[in-house]
């Protein structure tokens, strides 16, 4: 005959913190980062935070004619996809090192060439900075992509330079604006530099 062992009130406490733990990590568990993303943001020492909320998951990247990326997510609850592109340094391309050039490049390959679309380019918002972001220099376009790039009507980018690493390029694609849009753009961010310790 077997017996119930009664749950002390200790056990009691632990069975809850492991569940609510279980329940607080699951939704990061549903972004499995590909190899040459994850190859890529160590050589460039990038930070990818997936967003803990809204349902985000992996989905699978493919080859574009206009430009290709290494990591897309999405939210079926938002209705936002995100993309990240990286591009790190190099010595013997000085494009690399000229973020606001390089960004136009990038802008010219992805933005629509209708008659009338335009591109808009803006300061962060007050909720994100250089600082948030461990950047040299960043700023923030919106732009209808061409249709081969996605069906979205809307393109917000974030094209983020640390001297030394490269360039982060983060795509945005919606039809309309999700409330959370602006926290979306802190999913990445470069690696704060150790301090040195003066000897």
């Amino acid at each position: 005959m077997s017996t119930i062992r009664p749950v002390t009130p200790i056990k009691s406490l632990l069975l809850f913190c492991l569940c609510l733990g279980a329940s607080y990590f699951l939704p990061a568990q549903k972004v499995d980062l590909p190899e040459n993303f994850t190859l890529l943001a160590t050589d460039m020492a990038v930070d990818f935070m997936a967003p803990l909320d809204a349902g985000y998951k992996d989905i699978r990247t493919f080859p574009n004619p206009h430009q290709n990326y290494e990591l897309a997510i999405r939210s079926r609850k938002e209705k936002l996809e995100i993309r990240y592109h990286l591009e790190p340094e190099q010595e013997n391309n000085p494009m690399t090192r000229i973020p606001h050039v390089r960004s136009m490049q990038m802008i010219a390959n992805i933005a629509s060439n209708e008659d009338d679309t335009r591109v808009s380019a803006l300061s962060l918002p007050d909720s994100v900075s250089l600082d948030l972001l461990n950047a040299d220099w960043a700023k923030v376009f919106f732009f209808t992509p061409k249709k081969t790039f996605s069906p979205r009507l809307t393109c917000q980018m974030l094209a983020m330079y640390k001297e030394g690493r490269g360039m982060v390029f983060t795509y945005l694609l919606f039809n309309k604006a999700p409330i959370e849009l602006d926290s979306r753009l802190l999913t990445v961010r470069f690696e704060e530099e150790e301090a040195q310790d003066d000897l």
